[in-house]
């Protein structure tokens, strides 16, 4: 039965390696200050990701300025009035202590009073206020330190590394950006049966030939080959070889995506009248190559970490 697509997908289901953590609901900061006898520290002091863990060195800088360098979790509130400041670019959501909510190698940063903060996937450097207690926010993460008052400013070329110059560069150029756009996709074709849209009369699962509306409109990709090699293209221009890795990611995705295709081709799935759902024959398998793609990026990213000073 043909049905009119009225609206895009409603439901996405992304991969998110990085958001293997229990989050409860969230209360607003107590504000309650512990009491350090250390004395303060006089200027800015600039921190690392891998000395933010000591809980001595966050003690003895309560109340004082500080310096840290990082990047915005894609997760960080829409509103501006804070963010996750990460070791790594482009996550999803903060790393927590497993089993809690607890942040880990994260911090949170607080805008001023009326200020907020626009994203960015650049490289950034926070200056600020770190502030010691006991701290919810509306995501229901905890943590016993914050930065607070804080700006930032997008690391200069001139005083950024090889490989945060090498981000900067992607990042800029869009490449980041598109690249987790590449994810979605290669997730919605391993798994588009699982997929909802609202359609005239209601929403309901996707059919078979609902998918090319979807890679059209949603994804952009009419022409796989066009967007494969453009994404290829666009990755080799960097002449790096950090970006030849992510070529090698992208040929395994177009290669994913060109089996999903067959999958669907040539009608490798099932259908259950009394819930009017399709279910692919190798959804399992070719989610798993996908969850490996996934995990490969991520590797791939753990180059541009900031857990040591740059």
């Amino acid at each position: 039965m043909k049905r009119l697509i009225s609206l895009l997908l409603c439901v996405i289901l992304s991969l998110t390696l990085f958001c293997a953590c229990e989050k409860n609901e969230g209360t607003s900061s107590s504000g309650k200050e512990e009491t350090v006898s250390t004395p303060k520290k006089e200027g800015t002091t600039r921190l690392t990701f891998a000395e933010s863990i000591d809980i001595e060195t966050i003690n003895s800088l309560n109340g004082c300025d500080v310096v840290i360098t990082g990047y915005m979790a894609t997760l960080s509130p829409v509103s501006g009035k804070y963010m996750y400041l990460m070791n790594l670019p482009y996550q999803s959501c903060p790393y927590c202590v497993p089993n809690t909510n607890q942040l880990s190698n994260t911090i949170a940063v607080y805008a001023p009073e009326g200020k907020t903060f626009e994203f960015t996937d650049s490289p950034i450097e926070i200056k600020g206020k770190l502030e010691t207690g006991d701290f919810s926010d509306e995501y229901g993460y905890t943590y016993s330190y914050r930065i607070i008052d804080a700006t930032y400013t997008t690391v200069s070329s001139e005083n950024a590394s090889e490989k945060l110059v090498l981000w900067q560069s992607i990042s800029d150029e869009g490449l980041s950006e598109d690249i987790y756009a590449m994810f979605d996709y290669i997730a919605f074709m391993s798994n588009w049966t699982e997929y909802t849209a609202k359609f005239e009369g209601g929403e309901a699962y996707l059919y078979p030939a609902d998918v090319a509306y979807f890679q059209e409109n949603q994804f952009t990709t009419e022409s796989s080959d066009t967007y494969f090699a453009d994404l290829k293209a666009r990755a080799e221009s960097f002449e790096s070889d950090k970006t030849a890795e992510l070529v090698n990611i992208i040929e395994s995705a177009e290669k994913l995506v060109e089996r999903a295709q067959k999958q669907l081709d040539t009608a490798n799935y099932t259908y259950d009248p009394s819930t009017d759902k399709y279910t692919l024959t190798y959804a399992e398998e070719m989610n798993a190559e996908a969850q490996s793609l996934y995990r490969a990026y991520a590797q791939w990213l753990e180059y541009f970490s900031l857990s040591n000073a740059d």
